[in-house]
């Protein structure tokens, strides 16, 4: 039977339209929040297969704890549930060695394990637990550090952001850079300006790094009793050699010279390098983006033993924590609430859909997409989404697109870049 050439367009349409959906399932896992990479494993045992399984069972186990902290809000991690390795390992899609070291009674590897999406949600949705799997773009954090004299942006020293430089890898949703803190960073944003903090410089300084969000964390450190610490100071200037910022050594009677010279602020700071005991340390955090401004703070107080170092680690997961918790919040998925949407997309060829019809299934908000109507220029789509229109907005902007209304309703758009057939992205007019 020959086929008319309109009904044939249509049905080669549909089956790479299929073709195109089975590649996005397939593709879709590299990049997925549940996908959890770097799981260092080590274990003895009689053989090398028992050693083998006793690892891979820590190795999911670890896997899923770190899971469970990215998806899960903060305020419902009590309420886990305590699985036991078979009910993990059924939640388990699969894993893969990335480096492995095997003997007759050890093995040693680092894994890549990948947990099944719908029974993730399954469990969580059946405890009524609060999560979220959209994926922020990154943020810029800018590390101001005040030890007694006043904040410091990019001058040493630099205890605050080699506290930050030396944080964990990333496990979050939210992935967090720092700026190089070059000459023109240094133009760009001074402290004060950062403190204020001047939207105008911060969003031309998260501009050059090619983001829209930019964190000020302040951090502003107060001894417990400054008098005593300079009388222990000058007591062990003989004997005690400290590291400084770039860890070269530096004696006591250095400190004291410097101090001389410099002032007395620096002498503090290079004082409170040792054990903070009773210290405080007041964190601000202020979040500067396109879609507003906001402002939190919190007081940490140093522990018993604990050193500056340890304290500004700890003050570095306490701002990740307000980012990451604030951001789940935001796009918590709501599953009680789901809502429909038409909007209009326009196109110019085929891949263009294909690729953009990905992009809209790989948002973790999104339940369906209907086509309801096709022509020569656009698509008409109706989503079916969770949570409200705005939760829906908010997740588009993270992969770059945009819903605009317009007089023939709602169209979609990308943020300054166009999709050509083959999925490639250029700059100009809408393209897809």
């Amino acid at each position: 039977m020959i086929l008319p050439r309109l009904f044939r367009g249509f049905a080669v349409f549909a089956l790479l339209l299929a073709v195109g959906i089975v590649t996005v399932l397939h593709g879709a896992r590299a990049d997925s929040v549940y996908t959890v990479r770097g799981i260092a494993v080590d274990s003895s045992a009689a053989s090398a297969a028992e050693a083998r399984s006793i690892a891979l069972a820590g190795g999911q186990r670890a896997a899923f704890d770190r899971l469970m902290t990215r998806l899960v809000l903060s305020e419902d991690m009590v309420i886990l549930p305590n699985l036991n390795d078979a009910e993990i390992a059924r939640i388990v899609d699969g894993y893969e060695i990335d480096k492995e070291l095997v003997s007759s009674t050890r093995y040693r590897a680092q894994l890549i394990f990948g947990f099944n999406k719908n029974k993730v949600r399954k469990l969580l949705r059946q405890r009524k637990i609060r999560f979220a799997e959209t994926r922020s773009r990154e943020v810029l954090v800018v590390a101001v550090f005040d030890s007694g004299g006043g904040g410091v942006l990019w001058q040493e020293p630099g205890d605050w952001r080699s506290a930050w430089l030396n944080r964990p890898a990333n496990e979050g949703l939210v992935p967090f850079i720092l700026p190089l803190g070059d000459v023109m960073d240094m133009g760009a944003l001074s402290a004060a300006e950062a403190e204020a903090p001047s939207r105008e410089a911060l969003m031309a300084l998260a501009e050059r790094y090619g983001v829209d969000e930019a964190v000020v964390a302040v951090a502003s450190l107060k001894l417990a009793d400054l008098t005593a610490e300079s009388d222990l100071s000058t007591e062990s200037d003989s004997s005690t050699v400290d590291a400084t910022a770039d860890g070269t050594a530096d004696t006591g009677d250095e400190s004291a010279d410097l101090a001389a010279a410099e002032g007395s602020d620096l002498s503090a700071s290079r004082r409170a390098r040792g054990p903070v005991e009773g210290a405080n340390l007041q964190l601000t955090v202020h979040r500067v983006g396109v879609a507003g401004e906001h402002m939190e703070s919190e007081l940490l107080r140093g522990a018993p033993g604990e050193s500056q170092a340890d304290l500004l680690a700890r003050a570095v997961g306490r701002v990740i924590a307000q980012v990451e918790g604030g951001w789940k919040q935001a796009n918590m998925l709501r599953f009680g609430r789901e809502n429909k949407l038409r909007i209009i997309v326009p196109l110019a060829g085929l891949p263009g859909w294909v690729e953009m019809r990905r992009r809209l299934s790989d948002l973790a908000v999104v339940i369906s997409i209907e086509l309801t109507a096709l022509s020569r220029d656009q698509a008409e789509v109706l989503l079916n989404y969770l949570g409200e229109t705005e939760q829906l907005m908010l997740g588009l902007e993270q992969s770059d697109l945009a819903l605009n209304f317009e007089d023939r309703g709602w169209v979609l758009q990308t943020e300054g870049v166009a999709m050509t057939g083959d999925g490639q992205e250029q700059q100009g007019e809408l393209n897809f």
